[in-house]
């Protein structure tokens, strides 16, 4: 017979009975999960303890509606906002008061009516100058040029400034800026830097690139930002790179080469360079004051207005002047006073920086246009390829008591920083920049010589090298010397001649 083996039966109903824990154990948990607002377990219990307190007859028809109603009284949602979110048309509505709350700030009188008026300094009339310019294309609108010519004025102000003008806008790829241009009083004189050290890197306040001072906004009703003074050394590094504007000035300047900061100094170097260049005036309106202690110091020519350029005059380049001072390769408008260093410097620094002087010689104010890229100048042109020149409106001349008046309008635009642009009608002329702070090349013609683009234009990124230095001349060839034989010479001994030989 077999013999068969069986589990004792005690040891079968203790596994039996510990699935079931788990079992029990695995529903107890399933019941008790909390998604948000509360627990099966919970509510079976209170539907249980309800259905006992309220004791209803049809309680099996009644526990589906008492089950509904006891799960919205537990609901537990996110709590409702403090303020009630507003509606587009809402939100709008409160934007546009902010707008107009806004723009009363900028109509309100910059001097208190009660205490004695505050004088402000020369604020120039932008809506009058913005009319003249909407003839030749360019403009903001009259919205933005009220907001403009009013945001100005609180500007002047609150600077105490001499002097203040919209210079123009400089486009970028996620903001613009406005740009103003303003004078102060005059400043202190300051010691003469040495060449190379930090100071003589910038210009004193009134001189050559600083001989303004400049402010950006965004627009609107943004606050205005004043810029650094532009330095020497960042001028050199702007011409050689092109980037464009992102509308931060705290952003950094990513190029090659490597520019020394940040959007705000590039910006403030590209306003130097451009205002040098397309900064106008018509000839004979203003001429350089040599009594102010500022050099390339310029003011308005006694009588400029009744000897103003004819129309006819204006509509060709030799009745306009450069209204700025040049800036040199050096990125600076003029060379050091040797008479003033003399005894800080050496003699060969003071020769270096006289032959410098004399390879690259200061250019006077109020020089003419006309001779701008004349090398570029093809031989059948009249004009320089630099500037361009029309008329517009109504060219015909009338009677104006004892003269003549024209109501035509005449733009100069440049070629070389496009976007830069003068415009003039009657005696009233003004300047305005509107573009992206580069210089362009492809207005223009090719260098005659090289046929490269204009120098600084190259549109290649990083630009073009600059000239590599002339080859050293060759080294004269000399015999070996023989030291040994030199010094047996000298000591009178014999020397051991070669047979050969």
């Amino acid at each position: 017979s077999r013999l068969t083996w069986r589990q004792p039966h005690h040891t079968l109903a203790a596994a039996e009975m510990g699935t079931c824990d788990i079992a029990l154990e695995r529903v107890h948990a399933l019941l008790r999960v909390d998604a948000g607002n509360g627990s099966l377990y919970n509510h079976i219990v209170q539907l249980a303890r309800t259905l006992a307190e309220e004791k209803p007859k049809d309680a099996l028809e009644q526990v589906e509606a008492l089950s509904r109603r006891l799960k919205e009284s537990a609901f537990r949602g996110p709590p409702s906002p403090e303020e009630p979110e507003l509606s587009v048309a809402a939100k709008a509505a409160e934007d546009e008061s902010k707008s107009c709350a806004q723009s009363f700030m900028l109509l309100r009188s910059p001097s208190d009516p009660l205490a004695a008026p505050k004088v402000l300094g020369v604020v120039q009339n932008y809506l009058e100058d913005a009319a003249i310019l909407e003839w030749a294309g360019v403009g903001f609108g009259k919205q933005e040029s009220y907001h403009l010519a009013m945001s100005l004025r609180q500007l002047a102000a609150e600077s105490g400034l001499e002097s203040l003008r919209l210079w123009g806008k400089v486009l970028g790829t996620a903001s613009d800026y406005y740009v103003a241009e303003g004078t102060l009083g005059a400043s202190e004189p300051t010691p003469v830097a040495l060449p190379g050290s930090p100071d003589d890197d910038v210009e004193p306040r009134g001189q050559g690139a600083n001989r303004c001072i400049y402010w950006v906004t965004k627009g609107g009703f943004d606050p205005w930002v004043r810029l650094p003074h532009a330095r020497a050394s960042q001028i050199r590094a702007a011409r050689s790179i092109k980037h464009m504007m992102s509308g931060d000035l705290s952003s950094e300047v990513i190029s090659t080469p490597w520019f020394p900061g940040g959007e705000e100094q590039l910006l403030r170097a590209q306003i130097a360079r451009i205002t040098s260049t397309c900064m106008l005036a018509p000839k004979g309106y203003f001429e350089v004051d040599e009594e102010a202690p500022v050099k390339n110091t310029i003011r308005m020519v006694e009588g400029a207005l009744e000897a103003f350029p004819s129309p006819e005059e204006l509509a060709t380049q030799g009745g306009w002047v450069h209204a700025a001072p040049f800036l040199l390769s050096t990125g600076k408008s003029g060379w050091p006073d040797l008479e003033a260093l003399e005894g800080k410097i050496t003699e060969e620094q003071a020769e270096e920086l006289k032959a410098l002087a004399e390879n690259e010689p200061e250019k006077a104010m109020l020089e003419g246009i006309e001779t701008d890229l004349e090398e570029l100048k093809p031989e059948e042109a009249e004009s320089g390829p630099a500037w361009s020149i029309k008329n517009y409106g109504d060219e015909g001349v009338y009677s104006s008591g004892d003269g003549t008046k024209t109501l035509r309008v005449t733009a100069i635009r440049s070629m070389i920083w496009p976007g830069a642009v003068t415009v003039v009608k009657g005696t009233r002329f003004a300047n305005l920049y509107v573009g992206y702070g580069m210089k362009c090349g492809t207005l223009v013609g090719p260098e005659k010589e090289s046929g490269l683009p204009l120098r600084g234009t190259m549109p290649l990124m990083p630009l073009a090298p600059e000239d590599i230095m002339d080859e050293p001349g060759d080294l004269e060839e000399h015999e070996e010397p023989n030291p040994i034989q030199d010094e047996q010479e000298s000591d009178k001994e014999e020397v051991d001649v070669d047979p050969d030989q």
